[in-house]
């Protein structure tokens, strides 16, 4: 497996997590309870493990071909490169509309579902132009041994921050209906925040994983938000 078949299979992994949350969508935009805490975490995953990591490893490529000169449409990385800024927008939007309604400073989940709205729209376009655009310019022309390389240094920038593949079957396991319509069981516990200052907390939704932002996230959230979460740098059960 090379460089190129990572980011493919890691979109793979991604559209599995859209999957949950455009279900997600559907449900709240039908007036049915969605829990915040898939949003949250949806949000943590897209902040910690696409935008830090995929896109990171995407950005290796990018670097890469423009130093090889291969004959890229004229604004196409430029194009990329943006979207992968506008997705964090999104993605910090969404967190901290589902951290508002965890808090209950907010009861009305339009915003939450118009951010993860957002960032679905973005996210399906984006990898359609990468994967019909720029992967094939990549596998054609740069050599193997590139990719090989490349393909080395994707290995360090995932060891900073977790598998994405693992970040995604932790989401649908926690967040799929189970085959027949089955009851989830009841898990409880607290979302530990910290206001003021002063360590709190907030009751989450019974079906739901206790969730925590990354310390990246939790310091954008901070700048739209009064109250903030612990700097924690994975998500973990509480």
């Amino acid at each position: 497996m090379d460089a190129l078949d990572v980011l493919n299979q890691e979109h793979r992994h991604i559209q599995r997590v859209l999957v949950v949350l455009d279900r997600a969508v559907a449900k709240g935009r039908d007036g049915e309870f969605v829990s915040a805490s898939l949003f949250l975490r949806a949000a943590n995953f897209f902040l910690t493990f696409v935008d830090g990591s995929h896109h990171a490893k995407e950005m290796v490529l990018f670097q890469t071909m423009v130093a090889h000169r291969l004959p890229l449409a004229p604004g196409l990385l430029a194009q990329v490169s943006g979207e992968h800024g506008t997705g964090s927008e999104h993605a910090v939007a969404m967190l901290c509309a589902a951290e508002a309604m965890l808090r209950g400073g907010e009861t009305d989940p339009t915003r939450m579902l118009d951010a993860a709205d957002d960032w679905l729209r973005l996210y399906r376009g984006h990898t359609a132009v990468e994967e019909a655009q720029v992967f094939p310019m990549a596998r054609r022309l740069l050599p193997a041994g590139i990719l090989d390389r490349m393909r080395t240094r994707f290995a360090r920038i995932e060891a900073s921050h977790g598998s994405l593949a693992d970040a995604a079957d932790a989401m649908e396991r926690a967040f799929t209906p189970p085959p027949g319509g089955t009851s989830l069981p009841a898990r409880t516990g607290v979302l530990v925040l910290e206001r003021d200052g002063r360590r709190g907390s907030t009751s989450r939704d019974a079906r739901s994983p206790a969730v925590y932002v990354s310390a990246r996230a939790a310091q954008r959230c901070e700048r739209m938000s009064s109250s903030r979460f612990l700097s924690l740098e994975k998500e973990k059960w509480l």
